[in-house]
Parts: structure tokens; C-alpha cells; sequence
């Protein structure tokens, strides 16, 4: 009797250990820090088992994430008692000074923090912005999703709640690691990181980002063909991104070069690639040049042509 109570006691400690293990796999994203406005870093592991928490995940380009300002102010109004909410800027293409920006025209003051390492975005698999995500007290997702719903003010109102009931799970795909796109690196190569929309989406908030885009990718066609040793990629984005936009991108700039998704945004975050576009250099796996700004094809032809 004794020695089945005994054996019974382990079988529950290990039950214990491997529930508590699974449930920290399953949930590395909440060890990922984020940087607040004023330079502090938070993890989502700051509230578990103390409040609820509401993530909009949001950049100052995106025109529906900006027509749901109001909206997230209003639930921050609402809600910010009893649950804590987040604006989380995904850092693409995004500077303090237009979060500032945004901030004052909307009189924001729902907190706002920044992913500059895209792992929260990343572990969330954000496909696109703006993205809505709710967490439990316990740590589990119950809800996501794109619109400012009725659905999602619902499940805003039951976490609120002291005696909510308890909410189904949303499962979240889980990240998976993928072979890299990046290979044969002892070959001087070229890694051209872009989107398919930032030449026409950008066109209008963001006017000098899509012309730019439209220059950094009209710059490495032609430096493509001029430097035949050179291994060249593009690295297309995920977001909004499938099989028909890249080959309607890829016809649309008669890119010649070899062009792929970043399907769960592997390849950004190793190379900590934050603007469209992004022209990077390797030698021997290791990067010795970086640009960003296609103002001056000259001088982004000059620097490649130096060191090829």
C-alpha cells in the first residue's frame, strides 16, 4: 500500500513536470522582450498569473491600423483597469518620431512598445497589421484577429470581468525552423530584403519609402547583371505576402535573380533587417555591407562594385 502511494506520487510529480514543461515551449514568446517609449524592456511574463492582456500589433503606415486608433484608445479607456493593453509597433519601416506622431494626433495615451527584434511578431505569426491578440490571466490565447469586432469587445468585456468565465483556447500556429534561404555564403553574395506592396501601399503615407522602394529594387536588377560572380537573393516579406503577389512582383520588375518568402520571418530577424528595402553584403557568411537608402544609385553602385 504504501509503495503504490509512493509510485503513485511520482507518476503525479512527473504528470506535474511534463505539463509544466510543454506549457514553457509552448510558450517562449512571453520570455521576448519589447522596449517601451522610454527605453525600458518588458516581457509578456511581467503579467501572467497577474492580469489579463490585450496586444494590437500596429505600424504608423498602416491605414486600417490608424482608422482602429480610436478604437484601441477607447478599449485602453474601457479596459486598462483590469487588463493590461499593449500597442505593439512591428519596428518595419517606423521611427520614434511618427509613433510621437501618431500619438499626438489620436491624444494616445494606451502604452506603446516597440518589437525591434520582430521575435514577438515572429512568434505570433503575424501574417499582416493591424493584428489583435488577447491573453488570458493563465497565459492562454483567446482570441485573435485583424478587425476592431464585435467579437473582439466581447471577449475584451468577459476578461475584464473578476469572475469571467473561462475562455477557449485560439490555437497559434506554431513556429517552426525552416532551412535557411540563405546558402552557399563562401560566394560573395547579395541579399536584396524587400515587400511586394511597399512601392504602392507606402505610396501615399509614406511617399519617400515607396519611392525608394521602387529605387532599390530598379537598382539591384541592374547591378544584378552587372556583377555575374556575385551569388544574388531577394527576400521578400511574409506580410501580405503568398505565391501570386511574389510573381506578380517578381513579372511587374522583371527581376531575373533568384526571389523568395520569408515565410515565418526567419531570415529578417537572423539579419536583423528592420526597412524595406535592404541590401546586404556577405563574404564568407559574414556581412561587410549594409544599405538602406537608394537616394543615389551611384553610390550604392560604387560600393557594390568596389568590393565585388
Amino acid at each position: 500500500m504504501i509503495f503504490r502511494n509512493f509510485l503513485t506520487a511520482i507518476m503525479f510529480t512527473l504528470g506535474l513536470s511534463v505539463f509544466f514543461l510543454v506549457h514553457a515551449q509552448d510558450n517562449k514568446r512571453f520570455d521576448i522582450a519589447v522596449t517601451t517609449m522610454d527605453g525600458k524592456s518588458i516581457t509578456l511574463n511581467d503579467y501572467v498569473g497577474k492580469k489579463p492582456v490585450y496586444l494590437k500589433f500596429w505600424a504608423t503606415w498602416c491605414q486600417d491600423c490608424i482608422k482602429q486608433m480610436p478604437h484601441l484608445q477607447e478599449s485602453y479607456e474601457t479596459f486598462g483597469k483590469e487588463i493590461e493593453v499593449l500597442a505593439v509597433n512591428i519596428g518595419i519601416n517606423d521611427s520614434a518620431e511618427a509613433i510621437a506622431a501618431t500619438q499626438k494626433e489620436f491624444s494616445l495615451t494606451v502604452p506603446i512598445v516597440v518589437d525591434n527584434s520582430g521575435k514577438l511578431v515572429q512568434s505570433f505569426n503575424l501574417v499582416g497589421t493591424p493584428f489583435h491578440i488577447l491573453i488570458d490571466i493563465d497565459g492562454n490565447v483567446v482570441f485573435k484577429g485583424h478587425d476592431a469586432s464585435a467579437q473582439l469587445d466581447k471577449t475584451l468585456k468577459l476578461l475584464s470581468a473578476s469572475n469571467s468565465k473561462i475562455l477557449p483556447k485560439v490555437e497559434i500556429e506554431k513556429l517552426t525552423t525552416q532551412p535557411s534561404l540563405v546558402s552557399n555564403t563562401d560566394k560573395l553574395t547579395a541579399l536584396v530584403f524587400t515587400s511586394t506592396w511597399c512601392d504602392w501601399y507606402l505610396e501615399e503615407s509614406r511617399p519617400a519609402i515607396a519611392k525608394n522602394c521602387i529605387a532599390g529594387q530598379q537598382q539591384a536588377n541592374v547591378l544584378y547583371k552587372q556583377t555575374p560572380n556575385l551569388n544574388w537573393l531577394g527576400i521578400t516579406s511574409h506580410l501580405w505576402t503568398g505565391d501570386k503577389e511574389l510573381a506578380e512582383y517578381k513579372d511587374k520588375y522583371q527581376i531575373d535573380y533568384p526571389l523568395a518568402i520569408d515565410s515565418n520571418n526567419q531570415e529578417f530577424v537572423r539579419f536583423k533587417v528592420k526597412d524595406f528595402p535592404t541590401l546586404i553584403l556577405l563574404q564568407d557568411g559574414k556581412e561587410i555591407f549594409r544599405t538602406s537608402d537608394f537616394s543615389d544609385k551611384n553610390s550604392v553602385a560604387n560600393a557594390i562594385l568596389e568590393l565585388n
